[in-house]
């Protein structure tokens, strides 16, 4: 099977990867350069161009992006662009309009990005509106909205390597560090660093298929985030290897992990949860890690889940669920709990106890702080969580090489819209419900709160129940393997 799969992407992946055919030229942007703004560069450039930023910091050099096939690149350090007056085009710092991509965006800092609440509230470091946008080793800080998409039917998103924190407007819940729309086809969530989002969400996507990899995701200490991991139209989505914690100041601490429960229906409702490491800090002993409003299936395997809550509860009839190789302990041995390193330690109860996991859903990576990754080591049975106890035979040095070069990846990387009713279903201010101004009619979620809860502000009190069910295994799109592909993310079996 996995042979069948390597060879089906092969012809997307050659279209994905072909080269443009105009004759690129490299901008380069600096107080020395041809280009003194950034501004100035991506309005010169052309189809296949690729532009290179000098470190530094460039104030209010905003710009809108209608050329297709660019890569903008900081150089060195990063270039840090930072906006200190309310965004002139009321999108983003880098506005990618409708019909505009493929565009690449590399090693940036984006912050300050707003406008005013007559035009939105929701200033983004990137508003991305293209057909395919991939954005690696960025960094997304005290901006209305880190990311927020929408715009071109069946885009193509890919997030790697990149940190998102303190993004949102403070008691709002109509802005988040990342906000992907419904009209994106799939999005890939790879090896990043999401956190303290102010009462939005740390990562919410409507996109109609979702993979969210080897992350951290969290609240940590003072974050004040919503639901760590939002997916209100379903779809099939598959979070594997994540770190996910909600803490003490989550302003809704009765979820962790929500998935379809407002807007519209993607089609194909099914979840699937392996090797995540789930905490629950919030002070809530009934938080469900994770809740389901409505599902085809759900697959919950080898998750480590540490505090008190329930595993996975239901607004409404329950769905199949697949429930093997969980672990739910208050005494997980990990390395440092409290500071956010979740290894194992020897004798942790999550070693040697997990079950063999579908083939689509075996872990390729540990997350490594701040946004990098590592193999995963295949150890004798599975260890449960998103870390794998010792070294794989022949590996020295533990990071999962047993050449020794130390040539692992790395990354380069340096509010509550739940029960209350959040309204962020139209943060771009247009009253027509789409939160980006595009084409998502009937996507409000405007004082609707969420289905089938009903509980107080911003607190979940719905009744749910954990259910278990045969396993039922399913093969991954068409689409999303050729993007993985391109990722390096690929089904390894184990001996």
């Amino acid at each position: 099977m996995s042979q069948l799969r390597s060879l089906a992407v092969l012809p997307v992946a050659a279209v994905l990867l072909t080269p443009s055919l105009a004759s690129a030229a490299t901008l380069q942007v600096g107080p020395d350069k041809t280009y003194q703004t950034v501004n100035a560069a991506i309005a010169a450039a052309q189809p296949g161009d690729v532009i290179e930023i000098d470190e530094g910091m460039y104030v209010n050099d905003i710009s809108t992006i209608n050329t297709n096939d660019l890569t903008i690149r900081g150089m060195g350090a990063g270039a840090h662009l930072h906006a200190t007056q309310l965004l002139p085009n009321k999108k983003g710092i880098f506005a990618i309009n409708v019909g505009v991509g493929p565009i690449t965006v590399e090693n940036i800092e984006f912050s300050g990005a707003a406008i005013s609440p007559n035009d939105g509230d929701n200033g983004a470091g990137i508003r991305a509106q293209g057909t395919e946008l991939t954005v690696r080793g960025c960094h997304f800080h005290d901006n209305q909205n880190g990311i927020l998409s929408g715009g071109s039917p069946n885009a193509l998103m890919t997030i790697e390597h990149s940190e998102f924190g303190y993004n949102g407007n403070p008691g709002s819940g109509q802005e988040h560090n990342v906000y992907i729309s419904g009209d994106t086809a799939m999005l890939v969530f790879a090896y990043n660093y999401s956190h303290h989002s102010f009462s939005g969400h740390t990562l919410k996507t409507r996109a109609k298929e979702n993979h969210v990899l080897y992350n951290r995701i969290m609240d940590e200490g003072d974050g004040s985030s919503s639901y760590i991991i939002d997916v209100p139209q379903g779809g099939p989505t598959y979070i594997i290897g994540n770190l996910l914690h909600q803490g003490p100041n989550a302003e809704n601490k009765g979820t962790v992990i929500s998935y379809k429960r407002e807007g519209q229906t993607n089609d194909d409702l099914r979840l699937y949860l392996a090797h995540n490491t789930l905490v629950n800090e919030s002070g809530n002993q009934n938080t469900a890690f994770v809740r389901v409003g409505v599902a085809d299936m759900v697959v919950m395997q080898n998750n480590l889940m540490i505090g008190p809550g329930n595993p996975i509860m239901f607004d409404n009839a329950p769905a199949p669920v697949t429930d093997e190789g969980n672990l739910q302990t208050d005494m997980p041995m990990l390395v440092d709990l409290a500071g956010y390193n979740y290894e194992l330690l020897e004798g942790s109860p999550a070693i040697d106890v997990g079950v063999r996991v579908l083939a689509e859903l075996l872990p390729e990576s540990h997350y490594v702080h701040v946004a990098g990754n590592e193999d995963r080591p295949v150890v004798g049975a599975p260890d449960i969580g998103a870390y794998e106890f010792g070294e794989a035979p022949g590996d020295g040095d533990g990071d999962g090489d047993p050449t020794g070069d130390g040539d692992g990846d790395s990354g380069d990387g340096d509010s509550g819209d739940g029960e209350s009713g959040d309204g962020d279903g139209d943060p771009a201010g247009d009253g027509d419900g789409d939160p980006t101004g595009g084409d998502e009619a009937g996507d409000s979620e405007s004082g609707a709160g969420e289905s089938g809860t009903g509980g107080e502000a911003g607190v979940d009190t719905t009744e749910g129940c954990s259910c278990s069910a045969p396993d039922r295994g399913a093969d991954l799109g068409f689409g999303a393997l050729a993007l993985l592909a391109l990722l390096g993310v690929r089904p390894r079996r184990r001996d």
